[in-house]
């Protein structure tokens, strides 16, 4: 039955999917249409000049130029000076504020002032098998909060979220803003892909960061990330900033000030944002790959208590904390831990994702019986040559196992195999003996399965000493700039 459904439901292109559907409803003006009060005397170079030489640039020159840009008055090669000037130079909380205004205002802003309810969001910067979304967006619903999640598909070593909810049989990311808001008054969440013509400058100029060498800079990389958040247009926002080996940024000093940064941007548009630093240094749960990481997530949301998925739990309930504390809902984050962690216990998490799953038109049949879903032609057993602990898995090294296996993208373009991935058996920790079975992969591809076992085998570090545990979360950054540890005793 599921085979003859993967079958039916077989999606097309994106470009495709995307032509089918209605746009936002603008409530913002394009920058075309702004006052003709804006001021344009200042040239582009002179623009590029200030902030070559360190000038703080103030909102409404930042707005000129983008506006001129969006018009084609600014030209590409005059950007990307700017954007290497901005690497060097950086951009001050108010600047960096400024930018993800104008990028968020330079296309379509969700409406959802007529769904009744506090709405509230979450953003991660991305990582190996990061299912936490699947499981947080029902958890949250089911107090009664409306989460409006937009996602966006995998690249490379990261997973996407509308990847693996595409795995479910008959399962639609690509809803028009009726339908989405329609989901949302009936039952309080819906995951879906940017609609409409969100952020437009964004795209451009992302793409010219991306052969100029400008990707890596806090300023650009806050605007490019939160103007499509807020382009969404939550009540509040909870962010999930990783670090490590599988994240964008490795050093957790460098995550820290992304998510002041980010959470400036938020708080600057009058939304509540606060941000949670993790650690990406080894895969989250047992599960990567697309039904792979549904099926981790219907074992969490079913309370099956596997310890394989204790670190999942623990990222899941503390941003549930977070967001009912944001929503009104919870006095403060201990509360709203176990808050989170009772509605796991009592079905009505996963009684809201099956909701979800069929209002979105997926099969109920796949998700209440995850272990009948088609399985891959190839399965692989990774084995330990050494005896020990478990002291480390580089999930950099599996996620990109991963995309060799079909389970992710090389290029946008590339298609998913929705069965391929890698079930992680030892976390780090687990005692393991030479000829243990540390990993199972699995993929329809030929030949690719012995190499990537022997990748796998050495993602793995065995050591002869217990491993000091890994502080999962770190730190916590509110509005301010406020930097705090994080009290793991929350999690006890």
């Amino acid at each position: 039955m599921h085979r003859a459904l993967l079958t039916r439901f077989t999606r097309p292109s994106t470009a495709l999917r995307l032509s089918r559907r209605e746009p936002f409803r603008k409530v913002t003006q394009p920058f075309s249409s702004f006052p003709s009060t804006l001021d344009h005397s200042q040239s582009p170079s002179a623009f590029i000049s200030d902030k070559r030489y360190g000038k703080e640039h103030t909102s409404d020159e930042i707005m000129s130029f983008i506006d001129r840009y969006q018009r084609d008055e600014v030209k590409d090669y005059q950007m990307s000076a700017w954007l290497m000037a901005v690497c060097l130079k950086g951009m001050t909380p108010e600047e960096t504020a400024a930018l993800t205004k104008c990028m968020v205002m330079s296309g379509d802003i969700a409406d959802l002032s007529d769904v009744p309810g506090t709405s509230v969001d979450k953003h991660s910067t991305g990582g190996v098998g990061d299912k936490i979304s699947l499981i947080l967006a029902p958890l949250v619903a089911s107090f009664g909060l409306v989460v409006p999640m937009m996602s966006g598909r995998g690249l490379g070593h990261t997973g996407g979220t509308l990847d693996k909810l595409d795995s479910i049989p008959g399962f639609s990311c690509d809803l028009d803003m009726n339908n989405f808001k329609k989901i949302l008054r009936t039952v309080g969440v819906a995951m879906i892909s940017p609609a409409g013509d969100m952020a437009p400058v964004d795209k451009r100029i992302y793409a010219l960061r991306d052969v100029t060498s400008t990707v890596r800079a806090i300023p650009l990389q806050t605007s490019s990330i939160m103007c499509k958040k807020l382009a969404e247009n939550p009540e509040s926002l909870v962010l999930d900033v990783k670090f490590g080996s599988g994240a964008f940024n490795h050093e957790v000093e460098e995550s820290i000030e992304l998510a002041k940064s980010m959470v400036e941007a938020g708080e600057g548009d009058n939304k509540q944002t606060t941000a949670f630093i993790t650690s990406m240094d080894e895969p989250i749960g047992w599960a990567v790959g697309n039904w792979n990481e549904i099926h981790e997530s219907i074992q969490v949301l079913s309370n099956e208590n596997n310890p394989l998925s204790a670190d999942l739990v623990d990222l899941v309930v503390v941003q549930c904390g977070q967001m009912l504390l944001q929503g009104g809902v919870a006095s403060d984050l201990a509360e709203g831990i176990a808050m989170a962690k009772e509605n796991l216990k009592n079905g009505k998490a996963l009684a809201k994702f099956h909701e979800m799953v069929e209002a979105q038109g997926g099969s109920l049949e796949a998700v209440k019986d995850p272990k009948s879903y088609p399985a891959a032609k190839h399965k692989i057993e990774v084995t330990s040559t050494r005896s020990g602990y478990v002291s480390a898995i580089d999930a950099l090294a599996v996620g990109l196992v991963g995309v060799d296996l079909g389970a992710g993208r090389q290029f946008v373009e590339d298609d998913v195999d929705f069965s391929a991935g890698i079930e992680l058996l030892k976390k780090t920790g687990d005692k393991v003996s030479e000829g243990d079975v540390l990993a199972i992969l699995s993929t329809n591809r030929d030949g690719v399965g012995q190499v990537g076992a022997q990748k796998v085998e050495g993602a793995y570090k065995v050591d002869e000493a217990v491993p000091t545990p890994r502080q999962l979360i770190t730190n916590i950054v509110r509005k301010g700039g406020l930097v705090e540890a994080f009290d793991s005793s929350l999690l006890k």
